[in-house]
């Protein structure tokens, strides 16, 4: 049995076929055939280099076989999924979203638990951002996903607004009620929010949650050890609704829309425009781009300044099968989840986030994305929408049609009640 050498893929990518660490290798004589189910079949640059990356470690001869199958559609995809796990014909990977997804998958014994790959590669997984929870369950130990994607929230702003107006980068909440006020006596919408589209204030409750209770705060609230209308929820509430009233907004919030909210920033009518990773792409192409700078959501406490809205989407986790196939799938997994993975993906996109730590490329990427990735740098954990950690289902369009009413009259205890009156409901 020999140790399978590394391969050098497009880029300098590099890509150790099998690590050391007593793993059985594969032999001379035999390759290992392994199948991946993905959703990268469209002509996207991730999917094209994902592709070629397969390509390449086909080519090398070296013992191992990549049989992919992608699906971009997310529905056909799924049910393809969900057909092979039916009739117990698995891949060896598959892309998923974790959580409740795939749990009945780990409670029945059929995925690898990727934790032990995972500290046997400390360079990979210190690599990574702290995205590891929707792969993680109390009650099942180990890790059963590794992060394929990423978003965070942050809140980007105009520069030359700011030197104009002779404001600073708020650090926190009441830097930024400053800011606000500094930037409402000059003429401008300090951070316009389109609350047409519910989930824009829902945004900004998630943030104001993470900044004030953690990820510890989502866990009470799902677990329904805080509740939506304790003292604590109810006065982030009465925060959006008095950043309303104030104008921080803008003026008549449920009648703009997310869309409208971009316009108003990019046409210079806002200063500020919270949003997530993927507004970076639009900000760069816009005729402020290199206005366009991010900073943190502001802090609520300094135990939680480092706790952000955000999250991995899709990740990879590995059917457990034996142990010369389960190698070769963590290997084809470190390969396409490593940072120079990640940084080839930034340079072919020209921009994007993504799970692992990398220095992006200047030359190519744009300087909104260097700047988002500045900004989220120092983070310690994030969530994504606190809703969707609930058992409850409803529990994301409730709150966030509760919260609407924040701007069209109801009181922060209309809207707990609101809150309050579903989960009893649902008792």
């Amino acid at each position: 049995m020999k140790k399978l050498s590394i391969l050098l893929f497009a880029l300098v990518l590099p890509v150790v076929l099998f690590a050391a660490g007593g793993q059985e290798t594969v032999s001379e004589d035999e390759d290992v055939s392994i199948r991946v189910l993905s959703r990268w079949s469209d002509e996207m640059p991730t999917s094209i280099y994902f592709r070629e990356v397969i390509e390449e470690i086909n080519s090398a001869d070296n013992g191992i076989i990549i049989e992919g199958e992608h699906i971009n559609d997310e529905a056909s995809y799924l049910d393809k999924l969900r057909t092979q796990f039916a009739i117990g014909e698995y891949p060896n990977v598959f892309y998923e979203y974790g959580g409740s997804r795939i749990v009945d998958y780990v409670e029945s014994g059929l995925l690898m638990d990727l934790q032990p790959a995972l500290d046997a590669d400390p360079a990979w997984r210190d690599s990574y951002l702290p995205l590891f929870d929707k792969w993680q369950y109390d009650q099942f130990p180990g890790t059963f996903g590794i992060p394929a994607e990423f978003y965070a929230v942050t809140i980007f702003y105009n520069e030359e607004i700011f030197n104009k107006v002779g404001v600073s980068v708020p650090s926190t909440l009441g830097e930024f009620e400053m800011v606000c006020d500094k930037l409402l006596a000059a003429g401008y919408v300090p951070l316009a929010l389109g609350e047409k589209d519910v989930w824009r204030a829902g945004h900004f409750l998630n943030n104001l949650v993470m900044k004030s209770f953690g990820s510890q705060g989502v866990k009470d609230l799902a677990d329904r050890n805080m509740s939506y209308d304790d003292p604590k929820m109810v006065a982030l509430y009465t925060k959006i609704q008095e950043y309303f009233e104030k104008g921080y907004f803008g003026k008549d919030a449920v009648t703009v829309d997310y869309n409208m909210e971009q316009a108003m920033f990019q046409n210079e009518e806002s200063a500020m425009h919270m949003d997530g990773s993927w507004y970076c792409g639009n900000a760069a192409k816009s005729e402020i781009a290199t206005k366009i700078k991010a900073f943190p959501f502001p802090a609520v406490n300094n135990a939680n300044a480092n706790s952000f809205q955000g999250g991995a989407g899709g990740g990879w986790s590995i059917v457990d099968t034996d142990e010369r196939h389960n190698a070769a799938a963590v290997e084809f997994v470190k390969t396409v989840s490593n940072p120079d993975f990640f940084k080839v993906l930034q340079i072919r996109n020209k921009g994007g986030v993504y799970p692992a730590v990398f220095k992006s490329d200047a030359s190519v990427v744009d300087t909104v994305t260097i700047s988002h990735a500045a900004a989220i740098a120092n983070a310690s954990e994030f969530r994504d929408d606190i809703q969707t950690y609930d058992n409850l289902s409803s529990m994301l369009d409730t709150c966030r049609t509760a919260l609407q009413g924040l701007f069209i009259g109801k009181t922060p205890s209309d809207t707990a009640a609101q809150i309050m009156a579903e989960i009893k409901a649902n008792e």
